[in-house]
């Protein structure tokens, strides 16, 4: 009798288990942009650790793995990867991605010049003259990109920041903090040189994306915002947030 009980008990325990358990585990793409994330950083920067402590708190193990952004996204719009990290909301993304809610902090985007270049702009006509250089792949504001200005494209950041560094760009378009620590951490002598065009011209919310053409999206995104609030409800998110000197 305590025999079939024990079982039966066992077979209900089984049976109240998600049948969705054994799928816990997600594997994203992004693309290095440090000081935020990247293979080079502590715990693969401050983002990559805090999404993956906020899949932890809710059951699931975690894989990344960078490549250049373009084919992150491509990746995750194929659904060969889960999903990506952490691109801004755009409605053309709508079609491929469900996004999680913001991971602090926000890109501040601003452009990026030499400070003997007397480089001033009421409205993006006025940079005409200049080469401006961007990132293959990223979402800029729209009347950047209908201004048809003259656009010299990097694959990184880093690519971006040598190119201003040796004067084949004028302007770079570009998240603050990431310029500040590729220009200290590549070009310390040169860091003083440059500075940025004050009023930024976007501060953009960055997000975790799961791919439609992933099994239970939805729930996932759920699951994550569930451990995202639960990281910064319980100090895990500030400690993290400190940790990485933010």
């Amino acid at each position: 009798m305590i025999k079939k009980t024990f079982t039966i008990l066992v077979f209900t325990i089984f049976l109240a288990i998600p049948a969705y358990a054994s799928e816990k585990e997600i594997f994203l793409t992004s693309a290095a942009y440090p000081p935020y994330y990247g293979d080079k950083l502590e715990n693969q920067g401050f983002i990559t650790e805090t999404i993956r402590e906020a899949f932890n708190r809710v059951g699931y193990d975690l894989k990344v793995k960078f490549y250049p952004w373009k084919r992150a996204e491509m990746m995750a719009q194929k659904g060969i990867s889960d999903g990506m990290f952490p691109p801004w909301h755009t409605k053309e993304r709508e079609k491929w991605f469900i996004f999680s809610n913001p991971i602090p902090p926000p890109n501040t985007i601003v452009f990026y010049k030499r400070k003997n270049k007397k480089i001033t702009f009421t409205t993006y006509q006025d940079l005409k003259p200049y080469r401006i250089g961007s990132i293959l792949g990223y979402a800029y504001p729209k009347k950047f990109t209908e201004a048809q200005l003259r656009n010299n494209k990097s694959y990184t950041d880093k690519e971006l920041i040598t190119k201003i560094v040796q004067g084949k760009i004028e302007l770079a378009i570009i998240d603050q903090i990431q310029a500040d620590y590729l220009l200290k951490t590549n070009y310390p002598e040169q860091k003083d040189n440059f500075e940025f065009i004050e009023p930024p011209l976007e501060i953009k919310q960055q997000h975790l994306v799961i791919s439609k053409k992933t099994k239970n999206a939805q729930r996932i995104i759920n699951d994550f915002n569930r451990g995202l609030r639960i990281i910064k409800e319980d100090g895990t998110f500030e400690i993290i947030f400190k940790k990485h000197g933010f």
